[in-house]
């Protein structure tokens, strides 16, 4: 039997058994559960345990523990591997830095492969959804409603349209996801107004497609994988030098992608190009300038695939932006960094666990006395806002770009 033979032979019978061989980048985070000194840190500060209890969910030690039994056993996992919001509390706390984030993935994406049934029917929705479109969301029916839609979110926040952009040879790529490309229209707006005014030369894509991170949750690698080579060759095509977005989960999972798939570009989120290219002095100037809005108290919620997957530098410079506009009090929340519920494909099959997750946040904002709540994240802003008007809060909420594009001075 040659080398080859052998080879073969082994791959059929490890899928007889349902076992999938770890890849290079997967080894180096199965040895990373061996440092796991059992402390219990991971599950003290887990923001889900906090919510329903270890009854419901064990919490990320339960869930790293199965690495340590024969790949057939993570089936076992999926009454609770599929209740991680994927915030990275649990990596952050840890002493010797244990990636349960990644171990998540790597037991959703065996279930997944061998297991579909185990799979929560909800995110077979999503899946399907990806599958037809290339996007996480179903794009609107009628093309001329999206447009509506639009206007009229944009005449009520006072904010101009601009034509969209698309061209080869720009400096920036402007990548709203999937969340702000249908469902969170003004956020896609805002950033173009912003970028439009501080002159970036910019593009978008001509269609549309997602970088991959709602498949990767889910344990669908193939398709991730489909998805960040397709998104690759758009950005190759384009001959852009940087890549822009305002998704905070796109800018972890871009982040990802560029470095292991050698993308040879920088990933921004807005905030972080904002700061760095543009300059907190050319900001100030023009947020400082404007006179027209009443003074308004704010608190800010800093997003999960920033502070934990990306940098807690583009919070610091939010803030700094914030404190540049004039009439703006900024109040500091007691769980401005606690997980919102929204991250993990959560509320696609337990509402209710991303719900209770949430209720942190809730409490903390309303203690605040804050006028809004402000995320550079569109899935954090509609999660929050969704709690804070089923509790009958007062208290308003706004994408961090759509609240920057409402002060620019006019040009």
């Amino acid at each position: 039997m040659t080398e080859e033979e052998a080879f073969e032979f082994v791959k059929h019978t490890l899928k007889e058994e349902r076992i999938t061989p770890y890849r290079k980048d997967e080894i180096e985070i199965v040895h990373s559960v061996e440092d796991c000194i059992n402390c219990g840190l991971c599950i003290n500060h887990c923001p889900v345990v906090a919510a329903i209890g270890v009854d419901r969910f064990t919490g990320p030690r339960s869930i790293a523990v199965e690495l340590s039994r024969s790949p057939p056993e993570f089936w076992s996992t999926a009454d609770k591997v599929y209740l991680c919001t994927g915030c990275g509390t649990c990596r952050e706390v840890c002493p010797k830095n244990v990636n349960i984030p990644e171990v998540v993935n790597l037991v959703r994406a065996r279930i997944f492969k061998h297991r579909p049934d185990l799979v929560p029917k909800g995110l077979h929705v999503v899946r399907e959804i990806i599958t037809k479109y290339n996007l996480a969301f179903e794009p609107w029916e009628d093309p001329e409603e999206k447009v509506e839609s639009r206007d009229v979110r944009l005449e009520r926040l006072g904010i101009p349209y601009i034509e969209d952009i698309i061209k080869t040879g720009a400096e920036v790529l402007f990548y709203p996801g999937c969340q702000a490309e249908e469902l969170a229209q003004e956020v896609r707006e805002a950033a173009k107004v912003v970028l439009s005014y501080f002159d970036v030369d910019f593009t978008l894509i001509d269609e549309m497609s997602c970088c991959g991170l709602p498949s990767e949750l889910m344990g669908d690698d193939e398709t991730s994988r489909k998805l960040s080579a397709l998104l690759k060759g758009k950005v190759e095509a384009l001959g852009i030098k940087k890549v822009v977005t305002t998704c905070a989960g796109c800018t972890s999972m871009l982040s990802k992608i560029s470095q292991r798939d050698n993308w040879d570009i920088p990933i921004y989120h807005m905030v972080e190009y904002l700061v760095e290219e543009v300059g907190l002095v050319q900001i100030s100037e023009a947020l400082g300038s404007t006179s027209e809005f009443s003074d308004v108290t704010v608190t800010v919620h800093d997003p999960c695939h920033l502070i934990r997957h990306t940098s807690r530098r583009t919070m610091e410079d939010a803030i700094e932006i914030l404190k540049a506009i004039n009439g703006v009090k900024i109040v500091i929340s007691e769980a401005e960094d606690s997980c919102c519920g929204g991250g993990g494909l959560v509320a696609y099959h337990s509402k209710d666990v991303a719900n209770a997750v949430v209720q942190e946040n809730l409490v903390a904002i309303n203690k605040t006395g804050a006028d809004r709540i402000l995320a550079p994240c569109p899935l954090c802003t509609a999660q929050i806002e969704a709690n804070l008007f089923r509790s009958g809060s007062s208290v308003e909420v706004d994408d961090l770009m759509v609240f920057i594009a409402k002060r620019l001075p006019k040009k």
